[in-house]
């Protein structure tokens, strides 16, 4: 008759069931959310506007990108000969707001696609911004979330369309630190919208 003490027995059931269970360990993603807004059209023309596929140089006149070279990166990526993306607007700003990471770092990029001459209509954004939203949502973290509206847009010429807004925002106990956080998103941005500038170019995203 074995000696009892008051150690578990690794003979015991219930042992062996607590130590081979696996852990589980739970992780939030990126919250993105797509909205179609009908208000007020973007201007996409105009003389003030820095088209920065046909002059890239423009882009030192750009505070945000002389001052953060992640989102330098990303315009310019965007602005590629070989890209279906054009920029027209784009903003960095800080904000504050309430709770245990109060700094809130944020961006917004205004942009318009195309494949080729053509323009996309309504439906062609929406199902892109969805594709884009759900890229986003497979990167973990819920200190970094992203905000997809598509607008109507007024042309040159007054020519009608649609653009997509990007909003990215970022969080954290300290402004350095969500904008590390921001820096990180970006990257992510610039990652899932490259892939789908190339399932655009392989007519893998529906443009009828």
């Amino acid at each position: 008759m074995s000696k009892q003490t008051g150690w578990i027995h690794r003979h015991d059931p219930e042992y062996l069931a607590c130590a081979t269970r696996p852990a589980r360990i739970t992780s939030q993603t990126m919250r993105v959310s797509v909205t179609k807004d009908s208000g007020q059209a973007c201007s996409v023309g105009g003389p003030e506007r820095l088209d920065l596929r046909e002059e890239p140089a423009g882009i030192k006149h750009i505070d945000a990108a002389r001052r953060y070279p992640a989102f330098r990166g990303l315009l310019l990526n965007l602005n590629s000969d070989e890209s279906p993306f054009a920029t027209f607007g784009c903003k960095v700003w800080i904000e504050d707001v309430e709770g245990n990471e109060p700094s809130v770092f944020a961006s917004r990029i205004d942009l318009v696609i195309s494949e080729g001459a053509q323009r996309l209509s309504g439906g062609q954004y929406e199902e892109i911004a969805s594709r884009l939203a759900g890229l986003l949502e497979r990167e973990t973290g819920d200190a970094v979330w992203a905000e997809l509206h598509i607008s109507p847009a007024q042309f040159a010429g007054g020519l009608k369309g649609f653009c997509l807004r990007l909003l990215l925002f970022a969080r954290g106990a300290k402004q350095d630190q969500a904008q590390l956080r921001w820096s990180l998103g970006v990257a992510r941005v610039q990652q899932a919208l490259l892939f789908l500038a190339r399932a655009i170019r392989q007519n893998r995203v529906s443009m009828d």
